[in-house]
């Protein structure tokens, strides 16, 4: 899977096939793009949002509650929480 040189992230697809991107534009613009593969084609772009640099703040925010309300809704259905990885950090003698 190629990514352009302009990404600033590619998720980790959901369902073969897909992808999301945040690709940085123009200034302080970026954008989320969803792609999907199409067999002779290649990679697809089907939609496109175009987020300002000042928008971040409010995006990472909105995107922070809805992973906590997802959790809460997973943990009232009864599946299992992922456990947290730890990482040992070396000891100081």
């Amino acid at each position: 899977m190629q990514s352009n040189s302009n990404a600033a992230h590619l998720l980790q697809p959901a369902r073969p096939g897909q992808k999301v991107e945040l690709v940085f534009e123009e200034g302080e613009r970026l954008a989320l793009r969803y792609s999907t593969w199409t067999e002779g084609l290649g990679w697809c772009c089907q939609k496109t949002i175009r987020i300002d640099g000042e928008q971040l703040e409010d995006l990472h925010r909105a995107i922070t509650v809805a992973r906590h309300r997802l959790g809460r809704r997973r943990a009232d259905d009864g599946q299992a929480a992922k456990p947290a990885q730890v990482i040992q950090l070396p000891t100081l003698s």
